[in-house]
């Protein structure tokens, strides 16, 4: 994935289990490479959405460390970004439990609004109607520093049906800092 702004490749690995029309992690690992920096994040997670072990590339001071062990216990059930994002497009529902990246953690709201034609000049391998739903932001905050500020505004999702499941053919991703569009060059369904 590369966007305008910076060049970067991620890698993101999660298993878990569906149950009762619920997608809930067990493993979360998250590799991120750029010019920037290169980082991780590994998340366990218990059968009931507690986290049992959290690893992170950054390192981090006394009082981070009991930040974020804080907000944990705080919040106590969480998934990960890439199973709530299953969980929008397999079941058409919000997970009840907090979502953690690693570094943040947050909660997403879903509004549908309408369907929306993807033309032939569009990059995304997928040409045709999509149904866009956008994804907000009502809760919002950093594991290891306070009041930090979420720059994420809106993430548009333009998703079609295929086999009964909904698959993304293009993000646009609205931030205070950037417009990013992410388009679908592949994908592969498996039995």
């Amino acid at each position: 994935m590369t966007d305008k702004i910076y060049g970067y490749e991620s890698i993101t690995k999660v298993s878990g289990e569906v149950k009762d029309n619920s997608f809930n992690p067990i493993i979360y690992k998250s590799k991120t490479k750029s010019s920037r920096q290169d980082r991780f994040e590994n998340i366990l997670f218990n059968k009931n959405g507690t986290i049992s072990n959290i690893e992170i590339s950054k390192d981090l001071s006394s009082d981070q460390i009991n930040l974020q062990n804080t907000i944990i216990n705080n919040y106590r059930f969480f998934t990960d970004p890439i199973s709530q994002l299953v969980q929008y497009f397999v079941f058409q529902t919000d997970s009840e439990r907090i979502i953690i990246d690693g570094i943040n953690i947050y909660e997403i709201s879903s509004n549908t609004k309408n369907i929306e034609n993807l033309k032939s000049n569009n990059p995304s391998i997928y040409k045709g109607n999509t149904e866009v739903i956008d994804l907000v932001f009502p809760f919002f905050k950093g594991l290891y520093k306070e009041n930090k500020k979420n720059n994420l505004e809106v993430i548009r999702i333009y998703s079609f049906e295929k086999e009964k499941i909904k698959i993304p053919a293009k993000f646009k991703i609205k931030s205070k800092k950037f417009i990013a569009n992410l388009h679908l060059k592949e994908y592969e369904i498996l039995q």
